[in-house]
């Protein structure tokens, strides 16, 4: 009697992730995984699905939506750097003797700024410390893509 092998040999599939999955790829990209781990987990999950030519075609229009989108926001992103350079904001806060209550924060600067018509992140307000005196500050803006940019954030007491 002939004995047989029984390992298979491991296929791989073709799949587009319908979601960031970590350690294979970001959404809207095809990546090649085993069968094995597209049939058991990522088409349960609904996190891909089976590549086809029909499909790969959509994926290259989405993708080219968003770099469309990418490349608009860069503009606008432009756009606010350019907008904001330079500019005073005015925060009023409690104190005494110079001194502050509290200390003002980079949440405290972008909600002055939103209230100025400007859509900035905490993340993207570079405070290397926390402002505890009154005083004009110059703060960094970081709006990612090597664009930065600086503003005097002017603290005055109530």
């Amino acid at each position: 009697m002939s004995e047989e092998n029984n390992f298979s040999i491991i296929e791989n599939m073709k799949v587009i992730l319908l979601q960031d999955v970590k350690g294979i790829g970001k959404r809207g990209t095809i990546k090649e995984v085993s069968d094995g781990y597209a049939r058991n987990s990522l088409l349960p999950k609904k996190l891909a699905e089976i590549a086809t030519p029909g499909s790969a075609r959509r994926v290259e229009e989405i993708q080219k939506k968003q770099a469309e989108t990418e490349k608009m926001l860069l503009g606008k992103q432009q756009e606010a750097a350019k907008n904001l350079n330079g500019q005073e904001i005015v925060i009023s806060a409690k104190e005494k003797n110079g001194k502050l209550f509290g200390s003002i924060h980079a949440k405290d600067i972008a909600g002055r700024l939103k209230e100025d018509g400007f859509s900035i992140e905490e993340k993207q307000i570079i405070l290397p410390n926390q402002i505890k005196e009154l005083g004009e500050y110059k703060v960094e803006l970081n709006f990612g893509h090597n664009i930065k940019s600086s503003i005097i954030v002017s603290v005055r007491g109530i």
